[in-house]
């Protein structure tokens, strides 16, 4: 069947600055409890949380296809974003350097949909999206995916859901008539 999983991986370790990574993912992370390594490889991760794998260079966020997809930015690091699926022979890669984006590609079924930027050194050696990946993720993470111990701690986070206002919104006093006929 294959590896089915999507990520985001930063060359800094925010085990000690949460909120900061918060604004990296764009989310707001509440701590659920500690993990092993081989679960958080699960395929096709489900809306709602993530699993954080910290090395002692960086961090591996591992979350839904649909986030890992995207690019991220954090001030003056570098950030990696993918999605690596097996199943369906899809790819996409986004590595972007101190905010900006050098590198996209996206493959589906052996077609590549997007390639932009200058490719790296070790893509000449590489006919496999999914090894550029393995590389990224070492280069970025400082640690080899496949050297991480299945028993390794990660954290898992749910994504918190910000309260909405349920209540009617009040009407601005203008002798109570509606804000079109303000003017």
């Amino acid at each position: 069947m294959g590896l089915n999983i999507s990520g985001i991986v930063i060359d800094k370790n925010y085990s000690e600055n949460i909120s900061e990574l918060e604004s990296i993912i764009g989310e707001k992370l509440v701590f659920q409890k500690e993990v092993m390594f081989e679960d958080t490889c699960e395929s096709f991760k489900e809306d709602g949380y993530c699993d954080i794998y910290f090395s002692k260079k960086g961090t591996f966020v591992l979350l839904t296809m649909e986030k890992g997809g995207f690019e991220f930015c954090a001030k003056n690091q570098d950030v990696f974003s993918f999605v690596l699926s097996e199943m369906t022979m899809t790819f996409c890669i986004n590595y972007v350097k101190n905010g900006e984006n050098i590198r996209t590609i996206m493959e589906a079924e052996d077609e590549i949909m997007e390639n932009e930027g200058v490719p790296f050194e070790f893509e000449k050696d590489e006919n496999d999206n999914s090894e550029i990946i393995y590389h990224l993720i070492e280069k970025t993470l400082g640690e080899s995916f496949h050297e991480i111990e299945l028993d390794a701690k990660c954290l898992r986070y749910t994504f918190k859901q910000e309260k909405q206002n349920t209540e009617p919104i009040k009407q601005a006093e203008t002798n109570n008539k509606p804000w079109w006929k303000i003017w």
